[in-house]
């Protein structure tokens, strides 16, 4: 039988609250067990991506010591912006993911935009509108408040467990 995920797919630079708002809600939904969390762009470091796949990891297990992670490298690691020449090959390789796992996946997100790509090829679902007044959370928010050490800023929208991982970087942010 072929396993099914509830699938939040990011950057993550940093992971930050509205990430974790829709990872409690997929594991209240579904359970822990069926929650996966990939890592997109894992082996690129840049302006956008200014975290190791590990140091990534690391900030979702602070939160999350249990929850299944998989990195998900680019297609053309040196981009610091998506092309969307790239996106079926992009595509290919999370349905390779999803083959060599013998799984079903399902993606979650929050916003329609979010999830337009994969939606070309797997079932999405918008779980929180990040569009909302009180989901308006920015990963470039937090790298701008991180990088001019605004930790007033960054605290709003960072885990407490997450925001000294998320200081941990020394790549120019912005």
């Amino acid at each position: 039988m072929m396993k099914e995920y509830s699938v939040l797919l990011g950057r993550f630079c940093p992971f930050h609250l509205g990430h974790q708002k829709i990872v409690d809600k997929l594991i209240y939904d579904f359970g822990e067990k069926s929650v996966l969390i990939i890592i997109g762009s894992s082996t690129t470091i840049n302006s956008r991506t200014p975290y190791t796949f590990s140091q990534r990891k690391n900030m979702i297990r602070s939160i999350y010591p249990n929850i299944r992670i998989l990195p998900l490298p680019d297609p053309e690691p040196n981009l610091i912006t998506f092309h969307n020449d790239t996106n079926n090959v992009w595509l290919d390789s999370v349905e390779e993911l999803e083959k060599r796992m013998k799984a079903k996946f399902t993606f979650f997100g929050g916003s329609v935009e979010d999830l337009k790509v994969l939606a070309e090829r797997f079932k999405t679902k918008v779980l929180i509108d990040r569009k909302e007044k009180s989901n308006k959370i920015s990963a470039t928010k937090i790298r701008r408040a991180l990088s001019k050490k605004d930790l007033k800023t960054a605290t709003k929208m960072l885990d407490s467990k997450v925001l000294p991982l998320a200081l941990d970087t020394r790549f120019v942010v912005n």
